[in-house]
C-alpha cells in the first residue's frame, strides 16, 4: 500500500526540490521478483506532513478489509517518516489481525546517493512474510531494524538510523535475507469504529503558563488533551487549577512524560506529582509519548459510550 513520502520522491527537473513522483508499482518493479507475490494498492502520493487523521483512518479501514482476505498473508505500507510512528500506532490499536502489518519509508530520496528506500521496502516485505512476525501487532522496519509500533519514534531528522525504540530497543533485525527476532510484544487493541479528532497535545517547558489549556476550555468541541509533563509527568502547581477545571468540564486529560523513555509515574508527595494528578481525575498512558497518547485517546473516545469508561484504556 503506497501513501507517498520520501521513499517515493525524486528531484524535480525544474530545481524546486524533491517531490513525490514514484508510484507503488514503480517501487515494486525495482524489487527482486523472488521476495513475494506482491499486489499494489495506491492510496495517495503525499509527504506524510500533508496527511490528515481522516486519511489515516481511511487507511486503517482499507487494511481491515485486506487482512480479512484469505489470499493476503501480510500488508506493507510505504509512508513518509515525519508522521510514520503515529500512523503505525493508530493501525496497531484498531486493526485486529495476527497477520503482519509493516510500515516502512526512506530518509533519502531516489535521486540521492545512498537511497535507502528499496532496501527498507525489501526488508519490510521479508518481515511481512515471516511467521515470526505474526501476532506482534503493527511493525516498523527501517535501516535493517524491526520495531514495535507502540515503542518506536523518529529520533533524528536526517540520519539513516533515524528510528529508535528508546526504552527497550528493536524487536529484531534483518540480516541479509534472514529475519531475526530477539523479543516479542503483545499488541493492545481498542475496538473503535471511529476517531474523535478533537484531541490536542501540549508540551510543558520550564516556567510555562497554562494559557494554552485555558484556551481549550473555552471551546466546547474539545474532547481531550494530552499534556507532556516534566520528568515523570510532573505539572507546575499553577497548572493544577486549570487541569481541575478541564476534568470537571468533562474533558479527558491524559498526562505523559516529555522524556523519550520511561513513564509518567513517581513517588513524590509535592504539588503536581503523580498522586496529586491522580486525585484530580487525570489519566496516564504509561510508556507512551505524547504523540501516541493523543492517538490512543482519539481511538478510546471513539470506542466508549461515556467518559467514565475511558479509564479501561489507560493506567
Amino acid at each position: 500500500m503506497a501513501t507517498g513520502g520520501t521513499i517515493a520522491m525524486k528531484s524535480s527537473p525544474d530545481g524546486r526540490g524533491a517531490m513525490p513522483t514514484l508510484k507503488g508499482r514503480d517501487l515494486k518493479d525495482l524489487l527482486p521478483r523472488s521476495l513475494a507475490e506482491i499486489q499494489v494498492e495506491e492510496c495517495c502520493n503525499l509527504p506524510s506532513a500533508h496527511l490528515s487523521m481522516e486519511m489515516a483512518w481511511d487507511l486503517a479501514q482499507r487494511i481491515r478489509r485486506l487482512v480479512a482476505r484469505a489470499d493476503v498473508e501480510g500488508v506493507v505500507i510505504t509512508h513518509g517518516t515525519d508522521t510514520l510512528e503515529e500512523t503505525a500506532y493508530l493501525l496497531d490499536l484498531v486493526v485486529e489481525t495476527a497477520k503482519p502489518v509493516v510500515l516502512t519509508g526512506a530518509m533519502r530520496t531516489a535521486s540521492d546517493l545512498g537511497y535507502d528506500g528499496l532496501a527498507n521496502l525489501a526488508g519490510a516485505i521479508r518481515v511481512a512474510v515471516t511467521e515470526e512476525a505474526q501476532g506482534l501487532g503493527v511493525l516498523v522496519v527501517l535501516n535493517d531494524e524491526i520495531h514495535a509500533a507502540r515503542e518506536v519514534t523518529k529520533a533524528h531528522a536526517l540520519s539513516l538510523d533515524a528510528f529508535k525504540s528508546p526504552t527497550f530497543g528493536p524487536l529484531g533485525r534483518i540480516e541479509g535475507d534472514r529475519v531475526v527476532m530477539a523479543r516479542s510484544v503483545v499488541p493492545e487493541r481498542i475496538p473503535a469504529d471511529r476517531l474523535n479528532p478533537n484531541v490536542y497535545l501540549i508540551k510543558l517547558a520550564l516556567g510555562m503558563d497554562e494559557r494554552f489549556l485555558r484556551s481549550l476550555l473555552s471551546d466546547p468541541q474539545v474532547a481531550g488533551v494530552v499534556i507532556e509533563g516534566l520528568g515523570g509527568g510532573r505539572l507546575p502547581p499553577w497548572w493544577l487549577e486549570a487541569v481541575r477545571a478541564a476534568v470537571e468540564r468533562g474533558m479527558a486529560v491524559v498526562v505523559v512524560s516529555r522524556c523519550p523513555g520511561g513513564s509518567a509515574y513517581d513517588a513524590y508527595g509535592y504539588a503536581g506529582a503523580y498522586r496529586d494528578r491522580a486525585s484530580l481525575g487525570v489519566l496516564h498512558a504509561p510508556g507512551l509519548s505524547g504523540l501516541k497518547a493523543r492517538i490512543r485517546l482519539m481511538a478510546a473516545l471513539g470506542a466508549v459510550g461515556s467518559r467514565s469508561e475511558l479509564r479501561r484504556y489507560f493506567e
